[in-house]
């Protein structure tokens, strides 16, 4: 029986050591897997910022270097914020693409928020087959509109002006409905039940207690609005015909040139339209991280 217990015993701590061994191999070969998956995205970005602190010279070398040979230099940001791109300064179309996305998108979420309210929480007519359209709408192509769209703002004479990106995006977004609406889905109905016995109706409902709670799903939609206008190439490019209105985009296009390929000067100017968004992440990584764990329903 001694023996029985003993063999037994040293069966168990074999097991607990074997367990021990797969579960330090396991996190290993996940420390290894997220290794080179970051190394994978940092990449390209430090090729892209040591590319715009080496000279001119060295860069349209054949040979790659990982680190400049002829020392750091901030030529080509200088040259970035000094140069006129198509008679426009880089910051010029910086404040061009704020000023045209950052309001556009606002009022585009809010607009949004109510539209998915009014899909989740209300009965109206053919409350269903219109939710249908919005969603089979999803499936085409950005392009598909584009020449209707350009014939339409034409006849409205708003070309060259900064209307068509500002007007439509402010009608609101069918994804940003779509994932809204999943999210009110998931608030109990008791709550609206005892906001209308305190006298409020459906808008009241929406601002005074919808909107306070969805916080971290609207600042997510926004954030990721406005990177999608903020990364925006065809319509500005469509539209606006002035250089004063060229938005960041646009102008970091011009840094190209026919026959001189002056890269530090490129990637100077894609470290400086890749800031912004850096820091923006930054200050509302909070709120994305919170959209994703709620993604539907309140917080327990």
């Amino acid at each position: 029986m001694v023996e029985n217990n003993a063999i037994r015993t040293v069966n168990e701590e074999e097991r607990r050591q074997s367990r021990r061994r797969k579960f330090r191999e396991l996190k290993l070969g996940s420390l290894l897997a997220i290794l080179l998956v970051v190394c994978f995205v940092l990449l390209p970005i430090y090729i892209m910022l040591i590319t715009s602190l080496t000279s001119s010279v060295e860069s349209n070398n054949a040979a790659f270097s990982w680190w400049p040979k002829l020392g750091l230099t901030v030529k080509s940001y200088i040259t970035a914020f000094t140069r006129k791109t198509a008679g426009n300064n880089l910051l010029v179309s910086l404040w061009n693409t704020l000023k045209i996305y950052i309001p556009s998108c606002i009022v585009g979420v809010y607009v949004s928020a109510m539209a998915a309210f009014a899909y989740a929480k209300t009965e109206f007519v053919l409350k269903k087959p219109m939710f249908s359209i919005l969603m089979f709408s999803l499936t085409l192509p950005n392009t598909v509109g584009v020449i209707a769209s350009f014939l339409l703002f034409d006849k409205l004479g708003w070309i060259n002006t900064v209307l068509p990106l500002m007007v439509p995006r402010m009608m609101g977004s069918i994804g940003i409905i779509f994932f809204l609406r999943q999210f009110y889905t998931g608030i109990p109905d008791d709550l609206m039940s005892a906001a209308r016995m305190d006298g409020l109706g459906n808008f009241g409902i929406f601002v005074k207690i919808m909107l306070p709670v969805s916080k971290p799903a609207l600042i997510a939609q926004l954030v990721l609005d406005f990177i999608g206008g903020y990364n925006q190439y065809l319509e500005p490019l469509l539209y606006l015909q002035d250089a004063s209105q060229y938005t960041l985009q646009i102008s970091l296009a011009f840094f190209a040139e026919a026959y001189v390929q002056d890269w530090p000067l490129r990637m100077a100017g894609c470290v400086i339209a890749m800031t912004p968004l850096l820091l923006l992440y930054l200050f509302a990584q909070k709120h994305l991280l919170s959209s994703m764990a709620v993604t539907s329903g309140l917080k327990g």
